[in-house]
């Protein structure tokens, strides 16, 4: 296996003159804050367009650019200390766009979309089939949008990392038959922590969804959460709103405590079940912990998980 490493100072012909196919894998470094060399992310994603990976791009300073990964395998951008990718088009683009592409893996950055924007564009989206790695990173203000939205049958594995101050919207969306594991990921002071909807799937492990200005999950249209270890607490609404078909499994030790509304709210042939050793307790508005709308709603598991149930079969 051939590996070329890049620095700022050389001349990129050798690598762009060797015919596609020789080269397997490359890292490349860039420095956003630099004039010369390569000082934008969209400029190391040309240069290994037709290389076929494993490569790397490891990336320094504040890289005010909307990047575009598209029809590429086996690509890692690496942030270093203090990297960051920012929305320049006053939230008419998506910062960080990733579509038809296989094993993305984005580490350790801070993305920016445009907060005072008006526009319905998420800050980072998962879509067209890709598979996505998204390892540490701070995503933040979406104008109208998502922080991260996991579309069209795709894939996103979410290690760490804060999805915050998406005010439009939410922080995560799932959708469209996409699934998405969060592990150890905080959703806070988002309108929505996450929607899951049109037939998707979140398993949502040792998380938290806290202080959002609604909901802590709003599922709809089929939308499946599966709320291992996690926490749901001091959200302004319902802690977990179900309708439409959607299911909620809430296991391990789980904690819906502390939000406004009820704890977790069923309606329209939604079901929840609560096994374990985790609890819903505690649920302000006097709405109660457990709400069902009766109509083909069904709850399950331990009764001792839950405080007061109201309205379910």
């Amino acid at each position: 296996m051939s590996r070329f490493i890049y620095g700022p100072g050389l001349c990129l012909t050798a690598l762009l003159l060797i015919p596609i196919g020789t080269v397997t894998a490359a890292t490349l470094h860039v420095n956003c804050a630099a004039r010369e060399g390569l000082h934008s992310i969209g400029a190391a994603l040309k240069v290994l367009q037709n290389v076929p990976g494993p490569s790397t791009i490891d990336v320094s300073g504040e890289c005010n650019e909307d990047v575009v990964i598209q029809g590429m395998d086996r690509v890692t951008l690496n942030g270093l200390p203090g990297a960051s990718i920012n929305d320049p088009s006053s939230g008419n683009n998506t910062t960080l766009l990733i579509i038809d592409s296989r094993t993305i893996t984005v580490n350790n950055f801070v993305i920016n979309g445009y907060a005072s924007g008006t526009s319905g564009n998420d800050v980072v989206d998962c879509a067209r089939a890709s598979i996505c790695v998204f390892k540490g990173n701070t995503v933040q203000n979406a104008p109208q949008g998502a922080g991260i939205g996991v579309y069209s049958g795709s894939y996103a594995d979410i290690e760490g990392g804060i999805l915050q101050n998406n005010a439009g919207w939410t922080g995560l969306a799932v959708a469209h038959g996409a699934r998405a594991l969060a592990i150890g990921v905080t959703l806070q002071r988002n309108w929505r922590g996450a929607v899951i909807y049109d037939g998707a799937h979140l398993q949502f492990g040792n998380s938290t969804s806290t202080a959002n200005t609604d909901v802590g999950f709003m599922l709809r249209q089929g939308g499946t959460l599966i709320c291992q270890g996690c926490t749901v607490t001091g959200n302004s609404s319902e802690g977990v709103h179900l309708e439409e078909n959607s299911v909620g499994s809430f296991i391990g030790n789980f904690s819906v405590t502390g939000n406004t509304g009820a704890g977790v709210r069923l309606l329209n042939g939604s079901n929840a079940s609560f096994l374990g050793g985790g609890n819903v307790t505690n649920n302000n508005g006097g709405q109660g912990d457990v709400v069902c709308n009766p109509h083909f709603t069904t709850v399950a598991g331990s009764p001792d998980t839950v405080g007061t149930i109201v309205g379910c079969p």
